[in-house]
């Protein structure tokens, strides 16, 4: 979800936050920047002698309302009930309502 704070729409577009680059040699790469990103990662599997693609990683980047910048990597089993976060990175830039940046990484894992 994308939350707007000060300036306009446009100029935002242009402030992007996150990137992603991606080598999927030899099929292609991808580089982009934006304001948000979601990744899944797929892997096979096979159950009940049956074979098919499992997201086991995704990764969640997004910016809070008040300018905090939070990438959250979850891992995913097809036997689980719930997903498992194992890490949360958060981040933001100096600015005036808060002069210093931060930069904090919690690998407590949670069930989501």
């Amino acid at each position: 979800m994308l939350h707007l704070r000060g300036g306009t729409r446009k100029e935002r577009m242009y402030d992007p936050k996150f990137e992603i680059r991606c080598d999927a040699s030899p099929n292609g790469q991808l580089h982009v920047k934006s304001h948000a990103l979601s990744v899944a990662i797929s892997q096979p599997i096979s159950a009940n002698n049956e074979h098919e693609s499992w997201q086991s990683v995704l990764i969640i980047c997004e910016e809070s309302p008040e300018g905090l910048h939070t990438t959250k990597v979850i891992i995913c089993h097809p036997q689980w009930d719930q997903n498992l976060q194992i890490a949360c990175i958060k981040s933001r830039t100096p600015g005036p309502q808060f002069p210093q940046g931060t930069f904090e990484i919690d690998l407590k894992t949670t069930h989501l």
